[in-house]
């Protein structure tokens, strides 16, 4: 089967992992994870099976954030569409059958992703699902993804709580329909938490959305400086409104707390808002250290902005980490064609085609339940790397923070120097200690 740039002639399903990880991904099987989630009740619904049969094009549906203050997200996610699907359907497509997707516009609205995702499957009759920008739109999409039945791969939306099997706490909504082929929150602030330990910062404050993806950060990030021997106090908080146009009161009392450090999940339209206010109040003169959590997500188009230089930022995927062929080919195709860096949401989205394209050759079917088994426990590689789908549906993929640097030749902004941090079941529950936060891995 043809797989992605830089591995056209790879006929062999991807294998390897994250090394600390491997040893506890036991994949764990379709009947055993419905016993775990109390989802084995659920009745499919007319029309949902999905699909145009064994003829015919392969129909997936994507939902993303296309209007509002992070339509970024979206647009990008249609970039990385574009580019896997031509190049999919250049190559003799799925089987010899092209691949067509519909794309629908959630509004970072829980409400709206819920209708537009059941039109996918009811009217559209889609053979799979991917997308979703919002860790708060995930949460209430997963429930809904169970009842239809088909598989569903989240490629941006962070919440450890979407592949946290339901019982495990009160906010898991985790199921077997649900997988997430980024990294998640709890990896990425594990990441947070290993840069803090190498900060001379002992005094920390946050300011982040005011919905689940803030609030889930700054829990993550404590328990885990807990868990990892950090020295830090949590001196002060503050979670601004989404698609807040004036930062200046948060700001303030932030800089009036005088943390030596702050962590902030803020993205989108609000990312580029706070930081413009930030630096006339004279943030990143008082504040020594701030770490952008999904700073990297929106930075790439911008030509260098905004992140300023020197700060600390993650990022889902990074175009040349790792330093592959895959990598580098994606890359290199991907700027000849768009004239920018690929974000992750981008890759994200490239490569949730390429997963739909070799479960659907590997078994030879479009249906759900051959779908959902193939993914379960599923070997795979792309320009991100090498990873697996731990027991929870949550890729094994790494935590990536760096220094924010601008570099010439790509005229944009990158991670220099960059860090991997493996995140793996084992090291995010070891880390974690005592919480009693799920690592959703």
């Amino acid at each position: 089967m043809e797989t992605e740039i830089g591995d056209d002639e790879n006929k062999e399903k991807q294998t390897g992992g994250t090394p600390t990880s491997s040893a506890s991904q036991s994949p764990i099987g379709r009947r055993r994870f419905l016993q775990a989630t109390g989802a084995g009740t659920a009745v499919a619904l007319a029309g949902c099976s999905g699909g145009g049969g064994d003829s015919g094009p392969v129909t997936l549906g994507a939902a993303y954030i296309l209007s509002g203050f992070a339509s970024l997200y979206g647009e990008e996610a249609e970039r990385g569409i574009e580019f896997a699907q031509s190049r999919i359907n250049d190559n003799g497509g799925i089987d010899g059958r092209e691949v067509d997707v519909i794309v629908r516009d959630t509004e970072a609205s829980g409400d709206t992703a819920i209708q537009q995702i059941r039109s996918l499957v009811q009217e559209d009759n889609v053979d799979g699902l991917f997308g979703l920008d919002s860790s708060g739109v995930a949460q209430a999409v997963a429930p809904q993804i169970s009842q239809l039945q088909v598989p569903f791969m989240i490629t941006h939306a962070a919440t450890p709580f979407v592949t946290s099997p339901q019982g495990e706490h009160e906010d898991s909504v985790g199921n077997e329909y649900v997988f997430r082929d980024s990294n998640s929150l709890a990896q990425d602030v594990y990441g947070a938490a290993r840069v803090a330990e190498e900060l001379d910062a002992t005094e920390w404050a946050t300011i982040g959305p005011d919905y689940a993806f803030g609030y889930e950060t700054w829990d993550y990030f404590q328990a885990y400086c807990d868990g990892l021997g950090v020295e830090a106090e949590f001196t002060a908080e503050q979670f601004p409104a989404l698609a807040t146009s004036d930062y200046t009161p948060f700001i303030s009392s932030i800089l009036d707390a005088d943390p030596d450090a702050v962590l902030t999940p803020l993205w989108g339209a609000d990312l580029t808002t706070f930081i413009g206010q930030a630096e006339d109040a004279g943030w990143f003169d008082q504040i020594d250290h701030t770490l952008f959590s999904v700073g990297m997500g929106t930075d790439y188009p911008s030509d260098g902005s905004p992140l300023p230089e020197g700060e600390y930022a993650s990022t889902r995927y990074d175009p040349f980490v790792p330093d592959s062929e895959t990598n580098n080919s994606f890359r290199e195709a991907y700027y000849e064609e768009y004239g920018t860096l690929p974000t992750y949401n981008a890759e994200g989205a490239y490569r949730a085609l390429y997963l739909y394209k070799d479960a659907i050759e590997s078994t030879g079917s479009t249906e759900a339940s051959a779908l959902v088994d193939e993914f379960t426990g599923m070997e795979h590689s792309g320009p991100v790397g090498e990873y697996q789908f731990s027991e929870t549906n949550q890729a094994t993929v790494a935590s990536v923070w760096g220094t924010v640097t601008y570099d010439d030749e790509w005229e944009s902004n990158v991670l220099d120097p960059v860090n991997r941090y493996e995140a793996g079941p084992d090291v995010l529950s070891e880390a974690l200690g005592d919480s009693d936060l799920p690592t959703g891995i």
